[in-house]
């Protein structure tokens, strides 16, 4: 399968611009709509993830809650997905050492349906935190996006090089994935830059990129009082500040814009 050739897309800068952790918080959500960027995804057990219906919306499939607030529940029963409270393992390591993989797919599934019940139609998954990076938990996590015939995200060799793992899991990782069927993408992130030098990270980022498929992930949220009280809400509200920067604006359109829904539609011809 050359599913970017297909797609006129081979030899091209091509980049998806990626809404994380909507649905966690309003603040969240609004920076969405304000944007304008039609691609991100939905925390479907986040307290606003029925406010967003309309867009290039895909689930962020949540197997961790890392805040103290907002706390989130899983939307099963498993009991291996859970701490003593009830609530989502706070760290991907907890997640790694205790939660089963049985228990993380059927938790993936419903968030899912939880998404097609709202009427959203899903173009595709990927995951909060990484969390499915175990590698039994991203072969259930492929096999969700295959069962549905829609992308996952899926991050190429460089990608997980780069990752902040250790290098037998990497290694592991990427026997899984040079296996799989679907396609991988460059996945390109600033989070953890200071505020006042995001703007400037986004334009390096951008510009130091060659042809390939590129998925930019943002956390833009505005700075409302319950935007800040993400512990992170500086650096969210330097996203949305950097998004609508016209310097940054001019350096995205240099690329080819990708969505997933189209992604999605010429994946279908294969699967």
């Amino acid at each position: 399968m050359n599913l970017w050739r297909d797609m006129g897309l081979e030899g091209k800068r091509v980049l998806i611009v990626h809404h994380d952790d909507l649905g966690i918080t309003e603040a969240q959500n609004r920076a969405y709509l304000d944007l304008g960027y039609p691609t991100g995804s939905i925390l479907m057990p986040g307290a606003w993830a029925p406010q967003l219906r309309e867009g290039d919306l895909g689930v962020h499939l949540t197997l961790t809650s890392e805040w103290a607030y907002p706390r989130m529940r899983p939307l099963t029963t498993g009991r291996t997905l859970h701490d003593e409270q009830g609530y989502l393992w706070q760290t991907v390591e907890d997640v790694w050492t205790h939660v089963d993989a049985d228990d993380a797919e059927a938790e993936m599934r419903a968030q899912i349906e939880a998404a097609k019940k709202l009427r959203i139609d899903v173009t595709h998954i990927d995951t909060h935190m990484g969390a499915v990076g175990r590698p039994d938990l991203i072969e259930a996590y492929q096999r969700l996006a295959l069962q549905d015939r829609i992308p996952a995200v899926l991050p190429d060799a460089v990608s997980i090089d780069r990752a902040p793992l250790p290098q037998e899991l990497k290694t592991a990782l990427e026997a899984v994935l040079e296996q799989s069927t679907l396609p991988r993408v460059r996945v390109l992130d600033a989070y953890g830059v200071k505020p006042e030098e995001a703007r400037l990270r986004y334009i390096e980022l951008l510009s130091q990129q060659g042809p390939g498929v590129y998925h930019l992930i943002h956390h833009a949220a505005v700075p409302t009082a319950e935007g800040r009280m993400l512990p992170d809400w500086k650096t969210r509200k330097a996203d949305l500040e950097t998004l609508a920067d016209s310097h940054v604006i001019r350096v995205l359109n240099e690329f080819v814009l990708l969505t997933y829904r189209d992604m999605r539609e010429a994946l279908r011809s294969y699967i």
